[in-house]
């Protein structure tokens, strides 16, 4: 068994603020500064922690601190590309239940926060320990797979998860329609995003950008993600076959992501597609200027926070009817952006170039995108959802230990 410890912060060592203000409150800095005192701790347990993720765990733990907790994670991996400094305790353990058994025991938290699959078997050993050891744990979900709703035995492991757990946090309310009415006042709405406030501003024109990247096209659409994860369900391979046959060159494709096949290379149109691979650096700039430089973002199949993304950057976006996750909430088909029907690739070439054809219909989708996704999906409103599963489990516990 082999446990990484990534990184460590201490008051001592860095330097916290309060969000929209630059200056951490005076009165939780007197209370976490004293030598000796330790803060109750509030540990994720998860699994491997992506680099989006980096950001947002970062800002909850300069937010929680505010509130009196130490936030930490424990993880199996942290992703491998990711060039993130995490702020916040991260320790890397291969996943075994005796391995976190005695992880969770040595730091003794406040309450667990579970970011696992159901999959991932050493949960079940887990939750059932921890419920007998009186430790408080949330269960971070969808309220169920999304990507099989009608299945009736992962609809009853659900359910048996939900039950057990003393809290739910949720990626987004309509999540609450796959809980049961009973569980619902333990359940905690989380709306899933990205940590904005992490993301650089380009001062970049549109023009100097595409210079930079040797982009040609008048008029941009970009795919963002990763092509090959789910079996592609993501389904960049419909926005391949709508280029493929579109014989403008004034409109093109930036397909960017890594995981696309051999095949779907050798069907790319050159005159109007480009493949820019994985683009990543430690301050998100890369991309945020690609975003800033393109009109469109098309991403057929399953979403996810590519979606939360493009919004940020007031671009519309346009995917089909499919087996999306939670975040699909945040798209109002005809306000900032379209949902066409699914494989009809026809549709969606005529959506897609009717908001880069039409300047006035392309401006006030744009705006609607990012007053919709700041107003939905920020990273406070993310946080608040997590503090008030924590509030709720520490206010059960309370009760417990005063009838006991």
């Amino acid at each position: 068994m082999t446990t990484m410890t990534i990184s460590s912060t201490t008051l001592e060592s860095k330097e916290l603020t309060k969000p929209g203000t630059g200056a951490f409150s005076e009165n939780v800095a007197t209370l976490s500064g004293r030598k000796g005192e330790t803060l109750p701790k509030i540990l994720l347990i998860s699994n491997e922690v992506m680099h989006y993720r980096v950001p947002v765990y970062n800002y909850f733990h300069r937010r929680f601190r505010e509130y009196g907790y130490e936030f930490g994670v424990i993880a199996n991996q942290l992703q491998r590309e990711n060039r993130k400094k995490p702020q916040f305790e991260l320790q890397e353990i291969p996943f075994n239940f005796g391995a976190y058994k005695r992880a969770i025991s040595e730091a003794k938290p406040a309450a667990v926060i579970l970011f696992l699959h159901m999959k991932d078997l050493f949960i079940w050993p887990l939750m059932h320990w921890m419920k007998m050891s009186g430790i408080p744990f949330a269960f971070w979900t969808k309220g169920g797979n999304w990507d099989a709703k009608g299945s009736k035995w992962r609809y009853l492991m659900f359910n048996y998860v939900h039950a057990l757990s003393d809290s739910l946090i949720l990626y987004a309310q309509p999540c609450k329609d796959l809980i049961r009415p009973q569980y619902h006042s333990k359940s905690f709405v989380a709306n899933n995003t990205v940590n904005f406030d992490d993301y650089p501003a380009v001062s970049e024109s549109k023009e100097e950008i595409k210079r930079e990247f040797e982009i040609p096209f008048a008029k941009t659409v970009i795919f963002m993600g990763r092509m090959a994860a789910g079996g592609g369900r993501k389904k960049v391979d419909c926005l391949i076959e709508i280029f493929r046959t579109l014989e403008r060159t004034d409109v093109g494709l930036v397909l960017v992501g890594s995981g696309l096949s051999e095949e779907l290379k050798a069907r790319l149109n050159p005159r109007n597609t480009i493949y820019l691979g994985e683009v990543q650096d430690d301050k998100d700039m890369q991309i945020s200027k690609l975003c800033k430089m393109a009109d469109v973002c098309a991403i057929p199949g399953h979403v996810g926070l590519g979606l939360n993304q493009a919004f940020y950057w007031g671009l519309p976006v346009i995917t089909q009817e499919d087996d999306h996750p939670p975040e699909v909430f945040y798209l109002k088909s005809g306000r900032n952006g379209y949902i066409v029907p699914r494989n009809d690739l026809n549709e969606m070439k005529a959506r897609l170039l009717s908001l880069l054809d039409n300047d006035l219909l392309h401006a006030e989708f744009s705006e609607h995108a990012r007053e919709d996704i700041l107003r939905e999906a920020s990273i406070e409103g993310m946080f608040l959802g997590f503090k008030n599963s924590v509030d709720y489990m520490k206010s059960k516990s309370g009760k417990r230990q005063a009838k006991s």
